[in-house]
């Protein structure tokens, strides 16, 4: 399904942009995020965390749609509009994630733990890197390891401008 078939069948639709949603999404996000992270994964549940996780990263996709002016009620139609106002959003790896998600929830597949444990880590840094850089203004309450993304990513920056002073 393509763009302009999603806001045909009004699977897109154009909104006002709602703050309080947007930074309700988020804490829903970070809540979520923080569940998967305190949790002892297994073999036996690590598809229920992949499911979480993935929730995590498409509310703070659905704020990014929201604070662009767009209410996406498809998973198929999100890929689309991110692929039309992000050009720079990495849609094959999301839509990568979405079909492990969907595999999982309506083909009733299971994940190995190890390929599991790594699904939940690419998903939350997606999520954690989209999070920081189109609602960083919005998050009210960063979590810890979002506050650690952050450094890292200025001492990245930082240590290449004293690679190139050499």
């Amino acid at each position: 399904m393509d763009l302009k078939e999603c806001k045909r069948k009004g699977l897109i639709k154009r909104t006002t942009k709602n703050i309080e949603l947007i930074k309700s999404l988020i804490e829903i996000s970070h809540t979520n995020e923080a569940t998967v992270k305190e949790a002892k994964i297994t073999e036996r549940n690590v598809t229920s965390y992949i499911l979480l996780a993935y929730d995590s990263l498409r509310q703070i996709l659905e704020a990014i749609c929201i604070m662009k002016g767009y209410k996406v009620l498809s998973h198929i139609c999100i890929e689309e509009l991110l692929r039309d106002v992000l050009p720079e959003f990495d849609y094959i790896e999301f839509d990568r994630l979405r079909w492990i998600r969907n595999s999982i929830s309506y083909y009733g597949n299971k994940v190995e733990f190890k390929q599991g444990k790594e699904i939940i880590k690419k998903m939350l840094l997606m999520k954690n890197e989209l999070l920081k850089k189109y609602l960083k203004e919005y998050d009210e309450n960063p979590t810890k390891n979002q506050r650690r993304l952050q450094r890292t990513t200025h001492m990245k920056k930082h240590s290449k401008r004293l690679k190139n002073v050499k």
